[in-house]
């Protein structure tokens, strides 16, 4: 790692990588904590020795969604052991890195990676039937426009904790339904059920919404409707 500074001298890193299942992460905290806290440690040394600028994506998850609609400024209170990692590496970057950018998504979803959405849309193009919940809430976030978003901020030289998440708070069933609608798929084969019915070994917030007030003040987020409106032209130009 240490080369790969010396060889390029950064004047900006982003901080992206981790090990990011919910439930593997309680079963396997110590590869968690060492992807997600000593890596990210080892990280932010090398970008201070080089005085670069630590631009660090966390998550919703470092709350405990009982709230929901967050601030950047409210109490952050994880559940559960991904949501503690990630907390634990977001004080590493703040108080390691002079110059930091922490910025929170909400459901990151995309063309090139296996995600809730890509989930959702080969299932339905499968006919398979699938369980999804009705009382968690997310701000779901197109990738692409969570870059825009990141770009306005280094493009302004904003510093500190940013929600940089979907335009919209919306409950996993109801985003289903309209995954569906937007790529003409048959929403009847998605169930709805409680969180309560999910054999999910971690805890999970039920409402980690995010408000995105301060963020808007340099790139509006997307709605949802507008993201995947977007994601629907992005996989139909990577055919």
């Amino acid at each position: 790692m240490i080369s790969v500074f010396e060889k390029t001298i950064p004047d900006i890193v982003v901080v992206s990588a981790a090990f990011t299942n919910v439930d593997d992460c309680e079963t396997h905290k110590k590869k968690a904590f060492d992807i997600n806290v000593v890596g990210v440690k080892l990280v932010c040394e090398q970008i201070q020795k080089f005085n670069a600028r630590c631009v660090y994506v966390s998550t919703d998850y470092v709350f405990n969604g009982e709230k929901g609609n967050y601030l950047e400024i409210d109490k952050v209170d994880p559940i559960d052991y991904y949501g503690v990692t990630k907390l634990k590496a977001e004080k590493i970057v703040s108080s390691t890195c002079l110059d930091y950018l922490i910025m929170r998504p909400s459901v990151i979803f995309g063309t090139e990676k296996q995600n809730f959405v890509t989930w959702i849309i080969d299932s339905l193009k499968e006919k398979k039937n699938i369980n999804i919940v009705t009382d968690q809430y997310v701000s779901p976030t197109l990738n692409t426009d969570f870059a825009r978003q990141l770009e306005s901020l280094l493009d302004t030289n904003q510093q500190g904790v940013f929600h940089c998440s979907g335009g919209e708070r919306i409950s996993r069933f109801d985003f289903a339904c309209l995954i569906a609608d937007v790529f003409s798929l048959d929403k009847n084969l998605i169930n709805p059920v409680k969180m309560v019915d999910m054999n999910w070994f971690a805890k999970r917030p039920m409402d980690s919404s995010l408000d995105v007030s301060k963020v808007s003040a340099f790139q509006k987020p997307l709605s949802i409707k507008e993201s995947l409106n977007l994601l629907y032209i992005e996989m139909e130009d990577a055919l």
